[in-house]
């Protein structure tokens, strides 16, 4: 009897942890449960001390979880599962710890086993970024939101973060790791202008934010789906996971995958959204309009206008996503363009004449932590001149300086000028 008991709580602890358990072991579990009072009333202990630090986490109603469970483990005289023991306790205990485990029971009987919090039932993500506070990119710390009580905040102008099945890793020994438990259902990645992460989620999905980006994800994927939410710059490389299709909402529009990599843009200020497939196949509409979609193909480029219409061109994958490896790779891109992704890239402002802002360049542009020496390149390769501004840099045109000096020989030419 005893080797059966620590056989059950063994279960039950993996139950309770958030391990997957197979078809037979629930069906003991469920059997146990079922088989004995004293039974329930064990298993309704140890979820009330595993349920009490995740109460802020949980949403239901108590009491029809509780007359569910009833209806479907007190027999068919409908006796009451509940002893007067347990009437007796405190309200707030009973309908929280009660009802938290009479949901696993319930689940458990459906067929739809909840596995600690970390497998449950996802609610829909996008219900959830329609209440989510507006994202700010200016402050000077990338911000991990795990819970409405919780948030790391992150100084490192690059960083990383790994979720595996029980806890979440910041800049791997860098930090101490954080158990999932402690985690809302929805946590969120605000990386501000001048920063970049690397967020690799718990299905093995990898992720690379860009400066002045926002992403909402879940803790723990569902059984059916896997679903993110993204605001800005990325480049994702999907887990293959056929029974569960990945999709990225971005507001505007949706991209779904099975396993793939690909590159997409959905800054805010941005007057169209895009998506740049490096391998695999991805299917792309307007949000909440599958019937809309289209499928592109590896080098690839699908943009979303301000009519919802997609725009199909054949482009080079690598040039959207060199900036994971430290540069910027451009064909003839408008200069107020390049000026833009600087700006995020260095948390600086970038001002320039209209007639620099359609020059176009082309080449390889390193990303230097001094963006004054960047910019210095490109005065090699482009005929501007460039000065410290207050927040940042102006850039004007040689042209436009010669004619400044023209008119008034005395004034001394603009000169390239690094801010250190």
């Amino acid at each position: 009897m005893d080797a059966q008991n620590r056989h059950i709580d063994r279960l039950i602890a993996r139950h309770l942890d958030g391990e997957s358990l197979s078809d037979a072991e629930q069906a003991e579990l469920l059997d146990w449960l079922r088989s004995s009072e004293e039974h329930r009333h064990s298993y309704l202990e140890a979820y009330d001390a595993w349920g009490g630090r995740h109460l802020s986490d949980t949403r239901f109603d108590a009491e029809a979880a509780y007359r569910r469970l009833t209806e479907r483990i007190a027999g068919p005289e409908g006796r009451p599962a509940a002893p007067a023991v347990r009437r007796r306790r405190a309200v707030r205990r009973r309908l929280v710890g009660t009802a938290c485990a009479a949901v696993c029971a319930a689940l458990l009987v459906t067929g739809f086993f909840l596995r600690g919090k970390a497998e449950r039932q996802i609610p829909d993500i996008r219900e959830f970024v329609q209440t989510a506070e507006a994202p700010v990119y200016t402050g000077k710390e990338a911000r991990l939101v795990l819970s409405e009580r919780r948030t790391v905040r992150i100084e490192e102008k690059r960083s990383s973060i790994r979720y595996d099945a029980a806890e979440i890793h910041i800049n791997e020994d860098a930090r101490e790791p954080i158990e999932k438990k402690e985690v809302a259902a929805f946590n969120q990645l605000l990386v501000p202008y001048g920063k970049q992460t690397t967020l690799t989620l718990a299905d093995g999905t990898r992720v690379w934010v860009n400066a002045g980006s926002w992403l909402i994800y879940p803790s723990a994927f569902g059984d059916d789906s896997r679903e993110i939410y993204a605001e800005g710059e990325i480049y994702i490389e999907v887990a293959h996971d056929a029974a569960r299709p990945f999709t990225v909402h971005t507001g505007k529009m949706d991209v779904r995958v099975l396993g793939t990599r690909f590159y997409l843009s959905s800054y805010g200020r941005d007057r169209t959204q895009e998506v740049v497939l490096r391998s695999g196949s991805v299917s792309v509409a307007p949000a909440g309009a599958p019937e809309r979609g289209i499928r592109i193909v590896p080098d690839q480029r699908a943009s979303l206008d301000t009519a919802g219409t997609f725009r199909i061109r054949e482009v080079r994958a690598e040039d959207y996503i060199s900036w994971i490896h430290g540069y910027y790779r451009f064909d003839n891109t408008p200069l107020s363009d390049v000026l833009a992704r600087l700006a995020r890239y260095y948390n600086r402002t970038f001002d320039c004449s209209p007639e620099v802002g359609v020059m176009t360049i082309s080449g390889k542009l390193e990303l230097n932590d001094d963006p004054g020496e960047v910019l210095r390149i490109l005065s090699l390769t482009a005929p501007i001149r460039f000065r410290v501004s207050e927040n940042g840099f102006r850039l004007s045109s040689v042209q436009t300086l010669r004619k400044e000096h023209d008119d008034n020989p005395n004034r001394m030419p603009m000169e390239n000028r690094n801010p250190n």
